[in-house]
């Protein structure tokens, strides 16, 4: 194999060039599905490369415009909606199930940072509470000491086992007597079998947070950071493994804790549990919370309305008001239900998408697709900005505070507010409209798209290699 860090450069000689032994096509075959452009070594001023896995319709792309800085995000999402809307957003997708790709993968070796954000729903009463059984549980801590087993095997010290003949390590004859750890011990597939016994695989997804950061860990050590996130509702010792288990790899520290978007100026509660880690860092998780109480902010004063409208949420909620919550205060949690939900005094009224983005901190122009019950899960979903630049802001060095207070202030403006009311801004673009306008390298044929298609990797016949779109950068804010 030639040296890929003198293999070519893309911007010389031209890509339609002969480039040493490859040309550009088996570069792109090379690197697939990942982009060209980190097979090689990033330059002196390169924007740090993050690994965006069940990257969703942009919340954490969103957080990181937030943040002083460049940063070069891939990620990756099964869901063609959500992927086709951040690509609407200038982000760039995989349109994959992550646990189909290869975290060992060439491409990945420079890779800086690692966000998580696997579907929750197995956690809270919409999922059953399916991962909360004690089988599932059981399954899921086996599925996490596997994932150690396949990345980094165990700690053999520099003593003969009581049994060194059946010692892979004590019996090989290349053994120098030195201390360390055996390497993987079974594949990634054979470490995530126990899943296949759950009664909901989803439950096992959790794992991939260790499948991927040990696996780079242990292959190319060039990971600084991870940032999962994931309902409030997920077990302790589940948090606890993870971390304890990153710890044991040899990361310097990892700690979770529970965070409410409502604490950081949002008009909408979310209560989500990040868990960070930092290869060569201390974790302070006192930087990502405000320095100071931030004043509340309700629903009605963020969409322009006036005071003691109530808002019916055609549930069968047991708290207090029923299936009403008065919009004098912030929003209960956005999720694919809001939908259905209305003022009360105008039942048939429906609240407009650019309303429910605004409550959970995205833009009101935010180009959303698919159908209307698909952006509200897209919303239900995604990280809200505020939150997810708080969390991100310390991992990567960045200050977040007055950031994300001028975005909120601008968000929650009465030009935005006009922008989100009906008939201002169009309903969700259809998937087919959306995929004929959206650009991206990364994303698949998209006239191919279909209910019935297979949401795996794209073909390479399907996939045009094409310049890497500029790195994010903070914009000035889309509602301005």
């Amino acid at each position: 194999m030639p040296r890929l860090s003198s293999a070519g450069d893309l911007n010389h000689p031209p890509s339609s060039q002969q480039m040493g032994p490859w040309n550009h096509d088996e570069l792109a075959r090379l690197a697939h599905p990942w982009p060209i452009e980190w097979l090689f070594p990033p330059k002196p001023g390169d924007p740090p490369r993050i690994i965006n896995l069940f990257a969703g319709a942009g919340g954490w792309e969103q957080s990181l415009s937030l943040l002083d800085g460049e940063f070069d995000v891939v990620g990756v999402e099964i869901g063609f909606d959500a992927a086709a809307t951040a690509v609407a957003a200038g982000h760039r997708r995989i349109v994959a199930d992550v646990r189909s790709l290869d975290p060992g993968h060439l491409c990945l070796q420079w890779a800086q940072g690692l966000i998580l954000s696997a579907p929750c729903q197995v956690w809270t009463p919409a999922g059953k509470r399916a991962g909360h059984t004690d089988l599932n549980l059981e399954l899921l801590l086996d599925t996490l000491a596997n994932a150690f087993d396949a990345t980094f095997g165990f700690w053999h010290d520099n003593q003969l086992c009581v049994e060194p003949d059946e010692c892979g390590v004590c019996c090989d004859p290349a053994w120098d007597g030195y201390a360390g750890f055996t390497g993987a011990l079974m594949s990634l597939d054979e470490a995530r079998a126990p899943i296949k016994e759950m009664t909901d695989e989803r439950i096992g997804l959790i794992a991939e947070t260790l499948i991927w950061s040990l696996s780079l860990t242990a292959r190319y050590d060039q990971l600084r950071w991870l940032a999962m996130e994931q309902s409030s509702a997920l077990p302790e010792v589940v948090l606890d493994a993870l971390a304890n288990y990153l710890e044991e790899a040899d990361w310097a520290d990892a700690r979770w804790q529970v965070l409410d978007a409502v604490d950081y100026g949002l008009a909408s509660r979310r209560k989500r549990t990040f868990l960070v880690g930092g290869r060569h860092m201390r974790i302070d998780l006192a930087a990502m919370v405000p320095s100071s109480p931030v004043e509340p902010m309700t629903a009605a004063r963020a969409l322009g309305w006036p005071a003691g409208i109530r808002v019916n949420t055609r549930g069968n909620r047991k708290t207090s008001g029923g299936n009403e919550w008065p919009a004098d205060r912030p929003a209960i949690a956005i999720t694919s239900k809001m939908r259905g939900w209305y003022p009360a005094d105008d039942p048939t009224h429906r609240f407009p998408v650019p309303q429910g983005a605004l409550l959970v901190g995205m833009p009101a122009t935010y180009p959303w697709t698919g159908s209307r019950s698909s952006a509200y899960q897209q919303l239900g979903d995604l990280v809200t900005p505020p939150v997810g630049a708080a969390v991100l802001g310390p991992l990567v060095g960045r200050q977040w505070e007055s950031a994300v207070a001028d975005y909120l202030a601008d968000l929650y403006g009465p030009h935005s507010q006009a922008l989100a009311a009906e008939p201002a801004v169009p309903a969700p673009a259809p998937r087919r409209r959306a995929a004929a306008s959206a650009a991206s390298p990364m994303l698949p044929g998209l006239e191919a798209w279909s209910t019935t298609a297979s949401p795996t990797l794209p073909g390479l016949d399907q996939w045009t290699p094409a310049a890497k779109p500029p790195a994010a950068r903070r914009p000035a804010h889309s509602s301005r």
